[in-house]
């Protein structure tokens, strides 16, 4: 966490994982030289977290102002900020995370959690946006945004057609009873000129 929050990389540093042995080498040969470096690791872990103690709260605190440089950073604080209902500021950190650019599946998930936030705040063409680009590659997310294209052409834009096309296209992607049932109701809302088509 210090690498990727203060940009401190730890240089000629015993590492964590060999602690316990040379500790247990001290007990057995009763040579203390091998623990100076067990000493300098617990001093830089003491510095290392009193500087984030600095950084971390004002980071929830005041998430925007806070300067973070990867984007899984934040993505991290972004759902932090969901889970405390902070929708405004997770949907803000979910764009800027999505701009700086993510590997593949956190960027799906990313993009999804986006959409969904943005649905549940009422702004419907930045989740219908979100969404139409799910679709449009191959992801773990792509069906549930076909899914919520047919729930956006049907219910907002009282498209049925397209509602239609748009289940019909999340039902190729996996067929679920749910996905089975919109489309049967679909089909009989769709109008009878469509249907003999």
């Amino acid at each position: 966490m210090e690498t990727q929050i203060l940009g401190y990389e730890r240089e000629g540093d015993v590492p964590g994982s060999m602690i316990p042995y040379l500790y247990f080498e001290y007990l057995r040969t009763r040579h203390a030289g091998r623990l100076a470096g067990i000493f300098e690791h617990n001093a830089l872990d003491i510095v290392t977290l009193a500087c984030l103690t600095g950084i971390v709260p004002r980071a929830f605190a005041e998430p925007l102002a806070v300067k973070l440089h990867r984007g899984a950073e934040m993505v991290g604080l972004g759902r932090w900020l969901r889970k405390a209902e902070r929708l405004d500021d997770a949907a803000i950190l979910f764009r800027r995370a999505i701009d700086k650019g993510l590997p593949d599946e956190l960027l799906w998930r990313t993009m999804w959690d986006c959409a969904l936030l943005e649905k549940k705040q009422g702004r419907e063409a930045a989740a219908t946006a979100l969404f139409s680009e799910l679709s449009t590659v191959r992801n773990p997310h792509q069906g549930g945004a076909f899914e919520e294209l047919a729930k956006y052409f049907e219910h907002k834009e009282k498209n049925v057609a397209m509602a239609l096309d748009m289940t019909d296209a999340a039902l190729r992607l996996a067929r679920t009873e749910a996905l089975l049932k919109r489309r049967e109701r679909l089909a009989k809302k769709q109008s009878p000129a469509r249907r003999l088509l």
